[in-house]
């Protein structure tokens, strides 16, 4: 993961989409990226129906533009995690996650993270350059 994506996500909005259970796509905010021991990882509540989409159909794709003119896609599958490292990680670089949460062992709260990416940065100047993780 190059430092320009992770400063993408880290400092702009970044969108997730899955497919829903009805069959149809949902795409919803997210903004806990933490890119940790070579891995991107998300929190959420195992009680969204984010959570259930993503059991139930695990190729997501993320999405985040820098408000100018350069944007990331990152595609790949969903997988569940209970690493308490991880969780503490995200309390330190997210206090709103810790807010919510309160303890890492909360049993509502959920993480995952994209296996196999594909991960692919356009631009308006024509820019279209793909890379794997």
């Amino acid at each position: 993961m190059t430092e320009e994506i992770l400063d993408i996500l880290d400092n702009n909005p970044s969108f997730l989409a899955t497919k829903g259970t009805c069959g149809n796509p949902r795409v919803r905010p997210i903004q806990s990226a933490l890119f940790k021991e070579g891995k991107l990882y998300y929190c959420t509540s195992k009680k969204k129906n984010l959570y259930k989409h993503m059991q139930n159909f695990s190729g997501i794709e993320i999405s985040a533009f820098n408000g100018k003119d350069t944007w990331v896609r990152i595609r790949g599958e969903a997988k569940f995690s209970e690493d308490l490292e991880i969780k503490k990680a995200m309390f330190l670089k997210y206090p709103i996650v810790k807010e919510i949460y309160k303890d890492v062992e909360n049993e509502e709260f959920g993480i995952f993270y994209v296996e196999n990416p594909s991960i692919k940065i356009q631009d308006f100047s024509g820019r279209d350059e793909v890379l794997r993780a």
